[in-house]
């Protein structure tokens, strides 16, 4: 701990940890004074839109017949641009492609079931681009949400929705990333075969975000990576609405925020398991680093990174 790395007193250390304490024991009864969205800003009118408004009444729904629905080991929230066409391309011929890793051939089918799920919003592009719309019918994994206006404005409500969404199918992670990440899957997925299957939120996480407006301090997962189990997500949904409906911005902030609410406002705890998982270059690839995540790589790059780290080449592999 870094108070005791720096030579403070066993009672100091717990006084500090004390008032920290109380200070989110005071933050639970004072969450109705958190700061209101306004209701002509578009983050309301998304909101009111209906695709993340409700949250908790249709769970039920989401959760019943479980053994019915599509199973897999990895459910990945991918937020995209419809204008982002190259990058999607590259993304499914390289490292979405189960079936091109080496290190994955001969692991058990259920660890190589993977859904990925491309999320948009609606913009006049979108609709009336006809590279856009052959994109979609020749492919499933392409998600466009209704009433949500494309902008980074409301990032966060598209993983919120993908969050909501997820719960259609039967998984054992949420994982949400970028179209600018390249994913190591073999070690992703080998790492995640030996994880906690419950209670389970990691990435780089060693970001703060909080303290203005009423907000505590909290850590968070950067947005370039991070994974939850599948029951933390059904958790997230039980919380009140006012907590899903807040007015910070950051996605990745945001969904560090939902895991903190947790473990405040319910007996309902999570562990954080903080790792270095994100890589931003100059980069060395290869499958025995432990990178999960790859951050701006472009699509031009992509087949390079795959290669390198399918063969175990390490090499310098800049994407400049």
């Amino acid at each position: 701990m870094f108070l005791l790395r720096n030579g403070l007193p066993p009672w100091i250390v717990k006084f500090v940890l004390l008032l920290v304490s109380i200070t989110s024991l005071l933050f639970i009864l004072d969450l109705d004074k958190l700061p209101k969205i306004s209701e002509y800003s578009q983050e309301y009118l998304a909101i009111q839109s209906g695709y993340s408004s409700g949250l908790s009444n249709d769970l039920k729904h989401l959760l019943e017949s479980d053994e019915k629905k599509e199973k897999y080991f990895l459910l990945i929230a991918i937020p995209t641009m419809p204008s982002h066409f190259t990058q999607r391309a590259a993304i499914r011929a390289t490292w979405r492609n189960v079936s091109r890793w080496s290190a994955l051939r001969q692991e058990e089918e259920h660890f190589k079931r993977i859904k990925v799920m491309f999320l948009f919003g609606k913009t006049q592009f979108g609709e009336t681009s006809e590279e856009f719309q052959e994109e979609l019918r020749d492919n499933d994994d392409m998600y466009i949400i209704d009433g949500l206006q494309e902008g980074r404005l409301v990032l966060k409500y598209k993983v919120l929705w993908a969050l909501k969404q997820s719960l259609s199918f039967d998984y054992d992670y949420f994982i949400k990333t970028d179209d600018d990440i390249f994913v190591n899957l073999p070690l992703m997925t080998m790492s995640l075969m030996t994880s906690p299957r419950q209670r389970f939120y990691t990435g780089s996480c060693m970001h703060v975000y909080g303290g203005f407006g009423g907000y505590p301090h909290w850590r968070y997962c950067s947005g370039g990576g991070y994974v939850l189990s599948r029951d933390v997500v059904i958790e997230i949904h039980k919380l009140p609405e006012q907590v899903h409906q807040v007015k910070f911005r950051p996605e990745d902030a945001y969904t560090g925020w939902l895991v903190n609410r947790l473990n405040t406002l319910t007996e309902y705890k999570v562990k954080v398991f903080t790792q270095g998982l994100l890589k931003v270059g100059p980069y060395k690839c290869g499958p025995f680093t432990h990178h999960w995540f790859y951050h701006h790589v472009r699509s031009g790059k992509m087949e390079t990174f795959f290669q390198n780290i399918d063969r175990n080449v390490y090499m310098e592999c800049t994407d400049s």
